[in-house]
């Protein structure tokens, strides 16, 4: 007689067989992709800092619009601008400039719902004239040409929009390598509020320092003011520092200034090996080399500065737009200008391939453009404040040359929208003095993990 498994038995079989499905069904064959790209959804709140104002530098403006994803849409409705508990509601309309009125601190600007697309704001200031661009939070950015003595100082300013703590590491390149600083390490910033910190206090050095800064816990915004001042000469200036997002092997730097003074370039390198650089003058007809100017030679972890006076003086004078550096090896890089006593400050303009936006002071203007991947053209619009289109052109892009697109006096908001090919572009504000502003592309979507049960 057959007899009848027993229950132990059964359990042997059976229990390993149920624990084995249980396991598929909650850690899928690790051999299938861990997940996709992020999945783009429309932006639901959007929002940018800007940095403080420049101590005792003229009258300041802050400016805020939103041009949208869609041009043809009506926009009107209100953003809140200020810092946590201080701020207050602003309104705006589509592509028409609303001034805040914030005080001299840091403010945040946020919008929802359709004014969080292409929200757009600046930060400007007369005598000597500065001018900035109010940037989303990033997680990482890069500060080169730093100072930190008597003569050319730097200042570090952190902004957490959010409720909870923020925290930074920031480290620190010189010309002999990575300096040890542990009070720029674990920088915590409370949550609605803003660090400053000095150089020349915090890290004493009378070399061109490099700063990598890296958000690793909540979300902040990162910027730099530089001033320079000539002690026992009288002249002395101050500007926004524009931040790099990461190290690059070609760096196009929009905004020479014309007119005698010094002009200094400051590159930092974070890799392991020596990179060499090559320097390129950029027209708006061609890009050529400067006679009598020799590759760049940086060391590993350090920063390396040359002077560039004689060569940039006379190619601004003859319209030169802006200056390449490419490298066998990633890099950052900042140009900087005195010219008349007046300090302007550039780095790499981004690469944009969509609409892309400023809102900039009253005066003198020029939109820049260069570092095109391809022919194509470029429509650049100039808005007044209350929204009335001034002017509009459409030009033609190409490998190794550029564009200067001269704005009317009263444009207070630009947009440039290239067609076939990617760009970089800036703006030079002329006046009591100069100001670069780089166009960055705009946030219109948001972006959406894609993630999976059991996905590694």
């Amino acid at each position: 007689m057959r007899r009848r498994p027993g229950a132990d038995v059964v359990l042997a079989v059976l229990l390993p067989a149920a624990c084995a499905l249980a396991l598929l069904l909650l850690h899928p064959d690790r051999s299938e992709p861990g997940g996709g790209a992020p999945v783009e959804t429309p932006l639901t709140s959007a929002s940018v800092v800007c940095p403080s104002a420049l101590a005792g530098s003229g009258a300041d403006t802050l400016g805020v619009t939103v041009v949208g994803a869609d041009p043809n849409a009506t926009l009107e409705g209100d953003v809140q601008a200020g810092l946590g508990a201080e701020s207050v509601p602003l309104p705006v309309r589509g592509r028409r400039v609303s001034l805040a009125q914030t005080g001299a601190g840091p403010t945040v600007v946020t919008g929802a719902g359709e004014l969080a697309p292409g929200l757009v704001a600046g930060r400007s200031q007369s005598a000597p004239l500065a001018a900035v661009d109010c940037a989303p939070p990033v997680a990482g950015q890069w500060f080169t040409g730093v100072g930190a003595d008597a003569t050319h100082d730097s200042v570090l300013e952190l902004v957490n929009p959010n409720a909870g703590r923020a925290i930074a590491d920031v480290t620190v390149r010189s010309p002999g390598g990575v300096l040890e600083v542990p009070a720029l390490r674990g920088v915590s910033v409370p949550g609605h509020s803003s660090v400053r910190l000095d150089l020349g206090t915090v890290v004493p050095n009378r070399a061109e320092l490099a700063l990598e800064v890296h958000t690793s816990r909540g979300r902040l915004a990162v910027h730099v003011v530089d001033a320079y001042d000539q002690l026992g000469s009288g002249a002395a200036g101050q500007d926004w520092l524009p931040a790099q997002a990461e190290p690059a092997t070609e760096s196009l730097l929009l905004g020479l200034s014309k007119g005698a003074g010094g002009r200094t370039l400051v590159l930092a390198n974070p890799g392991a090996d020596e990179v060499r650089a090559t320097l390129s003058v950029v027209t708006p007809t061609s890009t050529y080399a400067p006679t009598g100017v020799e590759d760049v030679r940086v060391a590993p972890d350090s920063t390396e500065a040359v002077s560039l006076d004689d060569v940039l003086a006379q190619a601004a004078k003859d319209d030169a737009i802006g200056l390449l550096v490419e490298s066998n090896g990633p890099v950052t890089s900042t140009l900087r200008q005195i010219a008349h006593d007046d300090l302007s400050l550039l780095t790499t303009a981004p690469v944009v391939d969509a609409l892309t936006a400023a809102v900039l002071p009253t005066g003198p203007k020029h939109v820049l453009l260069a570092g095109a991947s391809g022919t194509g053209t470029a429509t650049v619009t100039a808005y007044s404040a209350r929204g009335k289109q001034l002017d509009q052109q459409e030009v033609g892009l190409a490998p190794d040359a550029g564009a200067d697109v001269t704005l009317p006096d009263k444009a207070v908001l630009v947009t440039v929208t290239p067609t076939g090919t990617t760009v970089r572009a800036a703006v030079r504000l002329d006046g009591a003095g100069t100001a670069v502003v780089p166009l960055r592309e705009l946030v219109l979507t948001g972006l959406v993990p894609d993630v999976r049960p059991g996905a590694p």
